[in-house]
């Protein structure tokens, strides 16, 4: 902007200095002119003058008394005066000696002058040493050509006028360039501060703030420009502030994902990838950031789809399976972004984590087996002893009283099974309202422990209480079947002369803890991630026995998460098991949290 300033001073300065000097040339060539005609039209009328005394006068016959001719008329009119004949010889000089003055035949103006004409000439005097106007006239006596009279003028007199006008120029000049200077500074920063102003909040913008604007209170075409500025700043900042909060909500969004992201330019490099990726894959985002994707982790799979997709330029969806870091099942998605001109300019790859999906699927297959299993094995039963007894054995009365207990004893399991799997149904989808109120839980296990005394003791099993009074809002009904199935769990589990603790304290402020710990059988350990499923069964020929349905767990489990609490078991195979049962003591709506 500085050299835009300096440029326009000096193109002005330059312009006006170049104007003046050529008008200063002009008027200096006028002058000289003007005062050079002047003298010639004086030293024509003083010529005609001095013809005209010599040819009146019978005095002068252009041969005796010239000298003091010339001299007294050079003296009177201030002009030198020499006479010519017409062989070009000086007959006399005002100002100089004739008999050293050379012979004048070859002067312009004394040719011009013989010839019957007036000349002129101005031309450096060899005889003076200095710039003469000279005028030769012819000189007739009664039509006889007697020779030349010319008379000279130094311009001497005209070298001084314009070089003091010169003088007075150059000052002027020297005046103008500093008033020119000062006006078109003036005037030039009138037009760069602006423009400097434009150009810093320019460079601003460039920088990405767009808090300054312009303040310009003008019409031209610079207040117009100021203003384009100002609208531009302003919807430059409402873009940059609408970019800026997609980029957030965008990253919040990528961020948060459990689905893996993963972007890939044409070479093959990996550009951006979000924090579910390294769940997934095992490798963190930054240690991915700029690697060939066939450089990263053990993923060859991926790495497969992603060149197909390059190459082929097709979107690729399918489900594949890693095992690093663990075994997982992924719904891969695999996507070429292309360019106008149908080339990739990246590819976006989506992961996601179907490893759940699998698993309930397996366990939905598992379960339909299991379901049809268990309800087949008492209908079989059923149905068999019902066609034995059909067959003929109904007289009998003791084959008969024995079918009719199998036959009670599997539609009892099958009543159980089918409440057991509708309980869990309803806790599951979460259609059963739980009626909660103030509960006295010592007195809740003492009367469950009762009802089912007699049962302990036909299994010669020992059972101990360590209760503490303890009361929570729940639902007493519900908890009372997480009661009976954990002791029932401990009954079928216990060989005889074992025993069953049950223990009710404080946990803390806002929970309790109920314990129920056996000396049964134990379950393995790599049983226990399964033991709350449904239909699981540690040992399923003692469950079947005990009429187990192999739901009661998963039951207990629902029932306890539903009011906000935890469930875990411990248990060493020969030891026993313990289930310890965390449990909030104030009211605990899961569909509120």
């Amino acid at each position: 902007m500085r050299r835009i300033k300096h440029r326009l001073t000096l193109i002005y300065t330059f312009i006006i200095g170049v104007f003046a000097l050529f008008l200063g040339i002009y008027i200096s060539y006028l002058i000289q002119n003007i005062y050079i005609d002047a003298l010639e039209k004086r030293l024509f009328e003083e010529i005609n003058m001095i013809t005209t005394i010599i040819s009146l006068e019978d005095r002068y016959d252009f041969t005796d008394n010239l000298e003091e001719f010339a001299k007294e008329l050079g003296e009177d009119i201030s002009t030198r005066i020499t006479l010519i004949n017409t062989k070009g010889e000086v007959l006399a000089d005002s100002q100089y000696d004739k008999n050293k003055m050379e012979n004048h035949l070859n002067r312009p103006e004394v040719l011009v002058a013989l010839s019957g004409k007036v000349g002129k000439e101005i031309r450096y005097s060899d005889t003076l040493g200095i710039d003469m106007l000279y005028l030769a006239s012819p000189l007739y006596k009664d039509n006889n050509l007697l020779g030349v009279i010319r008379l000279a003028l130094p311009l001497h007199e005209i070298r001084s006028s314009i070089k003091g006008f010169w003088y007075n120029l150059i000052l002027a000049l020297t005046i103008v360039f500093l008033i020119t200077i000062f006006i078109s500074t003036k005037l030039t920063n009138r037009i760069t501060q602006p423009l400097e102003h434009i150009t810093e909040i320019a460079r601003k913008i460039t920088k990405k703030d767009y808090s300054e604007r312009l303040d310009i209170n003008r019409e031209d075409e610079i207040g117009q420009l100021g203003r384009a500025i100002n609208i531009m700043a302003d919807s430059l900042e409402n873009q940059m502030k609408t970019i800026h909060e997609n980029e957030k909500k965008l990253s919040t969004v990528l961020n948060n994902m459990s689905s893996g992201v993963i972007l890939i330019d044409k070479n093959g490099i990996i550009i951006f990838a979000n924090p579910a990726v390294e769940w997934l894959i095992g490798v963190s985002e930054n240690t991915l950031i700029g690697k060939y994707h066939y450089e990263v982790g053990k993923q060859e799979s991926i790495s497969e789809l992603i060149e197909r997709a390059i190459n082929n330029k097709e979107s690729i969806h399918t489900e594949i399976g890693i095992y690093y870091p663990t075994k997982k099942y992924l719904d891969a998605n695999v996507v070429p972004i292309l360019d106008s001109s149908g080339e990739i300019n990246n590819v976006l790859v989506l992961l996601i984590d179907i490893t759940k999906i699998k698993r309930l699927e397996k366990m939905r297959t598992e379960f339909v087996a299991n379901v049809s299993h268990e309800l087949r094995t008492p209908i079989t039963a059923v149905k068999g002893f019902t066609e034995t007894l059909l067959d003929g054995t109904i007289n009998d009365e003791d084959t008969r009283r024995t079918f009719l207990q199998i036959i009670h004893k599997e539609s009892d399991r099958l009543h159980r099974l089918i409440s057991d799997l509708l309980d869990l149904t309803k806790i599951e989808q979460n259609k059963e309202i739980l009626n909660f109120s103030k509960v006295d839980l010592k007195s809740l296990i003492q009367s469950t422990i009762a009802t089912m005394r007699p049962q302990i003791e036909k299994n010669k099993i020992s059972i101990y209480e360590e209760l503490d009074e303890v009361q929570v809002e729940a639902d007493e009904d519900r908890l009372r079947q997480v009661m009976i199935n954990l002791i029932n769990n401990g009954i079928a589990y216990t060989p005889e002369n074992g025993s069953i603790t049950v223990r009710l304290y404080q946990h803390n402020k806002d929970f309790i803890k109920i314990e129920v710990e056996d000396t049964g059988i134990g379950i393995p350990e790599k049983s226990l991630p399964r033991i709350f499923e449904r239909f699981y069964r540690v040992d399923k020929a003692r469950s079947r026995e005990s009429g187990g349905t192999g739901l009661g767990l998963a039951i207990v489990k629902h029932i306890i998460e539903s009011h906000g609490g935890s469930i875990h078991v411990e248990s060493r195979v020969g030891k026993g098991s313990k289930f310890t049962i965390i449990f909030p003591k104030k009211k605990y709506d899961i569909y509120e949290t």
